[in-house]
């Protein structure tokens, strides 16, 4: 990979001697023609060993000011700026599989210090934990992390998440009432359905979801690749549900009519009669997403989580705690958004290792997104979604 794609010619600064293999001090000197750094910005150097081979990718945690005197005059002193960056790891630019390393030896002083393109970053935190490029990429929305364009100005990187990792694995969407859980669901659902054929089966409680695949949006060049089926608890028996499930379909089981307690037993005896169809193999693997997850029986949602059943779960709840352990223990991949209650903050904090002070000050479609597969936790703001409301 060509440098001159990856990183502006310009450099941001010179490293100090104040270096190890966690992180580094360095002069902050931005060319003329481009924004100065900020807090939280990713930035790269040539690594110690293998020179600009391997980009080393750190990320700025502090930035502080003091004066260099050069004269005998308060007009003789000149302002300078000192940033402090955490080390991310290393990326072998040889090699088509790009896996974040941990850096062995410290940074050499005197290094140049550059801002990596937007472009740049997308690659690295778009793939999996073994540097692999997703094969199909789901657009969920921008990162809090920045890059630099080919203007003068700094752009945020789009978040990708691997289709792979959610049909493959289970999912955990959590926050209180009202910080867009069923928005973003919505939106993970329209890009898996609409760029790969696996059948997504939506337990819909409060029919939310019965408008997805109906197109919001004034773009009249976008289009939905995949049919919507609505089934009715009132209306369908639960043996015939598991035939209408198909490639290139979302079903959505409502049940808006039904009292908590009816909702319960019916979905619990839906998911119970979905996992007795995938053992037999009489209906193909497919995604189910549960909309108010805790309000379901544990030991129904405990069946459904087997592995030998092929069934991927993204369980959306406002309370994860109620779930337990057993449960929790099993979603791989987590998107967390704001959270206050304390029982709550506690466990998801475990969860999203380093991010959990961040919980309880995120804004309504702000979320904390992790899994095995990714290789760091982005703070990201959702894309709009392209299906219209209810």
């Amino acid at each position: 990979m060509d440098l001159a794609d990856i990183r502006i010619k310009e450099h941001f600064g010179l490293l100090s001697s104040d270096t190890n293999t966690t992180q580094f001090s360095f002069l902050v000197s931005p060319p003329k023609n481009r924004e100065t750094i900020e807090k939280q910005d990713i930035v790269c150097l040539d690594h110690p060993v293998y020179g600009d081979a391997c980009q080393v990718l750190a990320e700025i945690k502090e930035i502080t000011s003091y004066e260099e005197v050069a004269g005998s005059t308060i007009g003789d002193r000149i302002g300078k700026r000192l940033a402090t960056a955490q080390i991310i790891g290393y990326i072998d630019l040889r090699n088509k599989s790009q896996p974040l390393r941990k850096l062995l030896v410290p940074p050499n002083p005197g290094s140049r210090i550059y801002m990596p393109y937007a472009s740049f970053l997308e690659d690295v935190f778009s793939r999996g934990t073994d540097g692999k490029a997703c094969t199909q990429p789901l657009y969920l929305g921008k990162a809090e992390i920045f890059g630099a364009s080919q203007e003068t100005n700094d752009q945020q990187i789009i978040c990708y998440l691997n289709a792979a990792d959610l049909t493959g694995k289970h999912t955990l969407i959590s926050a209180l009432d009202g910080a867009g859980k069923t928005y973003t669901a919505t939106v993970i659902i329209e890009e898996l359905a609409n760029k790969t054929s696996h059948p997504i089966v939506i337990l819909d409680p409060n029919n939310e979801y019965t408008a997805i695949g109906t197109t919001s949006t004034s773009d009249k060049n976008y289009s939905f690749s995949f049919q919507t089926a609505i089934i009715n608890a009132d209306k369908e028996k639960i043996d015939t549900v598991a035939e209408k499930i198909k490639e290139h379909q979302v079903t959505v089981i409502t049940a808006e009519n039904l009292t908590l307690t009816e909702k319960s037993e019916y979905y619990a005896n839906i998911l119970n009669e979905l996992a007795k169809n995938r053992r037999k193999k009489t209906i193909q693997p497919f995604l189910l997403v549960v909309e108010d997850a805790e309000n379901l029986p544990l030991q129904a949602i405990q069946e459904i989580l087997t592995p030998k059943n092929g069934i991927a779960a993204i369980l959306i709840t406002s309370h994860p705690t109620v779930l337990g352990g057993k449960v929790l223990s099993k979603m791989i991949n987590q998107i967390v958004g704001r959270t206050n209650d304390p029982e709550d903050l506690a466990f998801l904090k475990s969860m999203i290792s380093g991010n959990g002070d961040q919980l309880s000050s995120l804004e309504v479609g702000e979320w904390i997104v992790n899994g095995l597969n990714i290789i760091r936790p982005m703070r990201i703001q959702v894309r709009e979604r392209y299906s219209k409301s209810k």
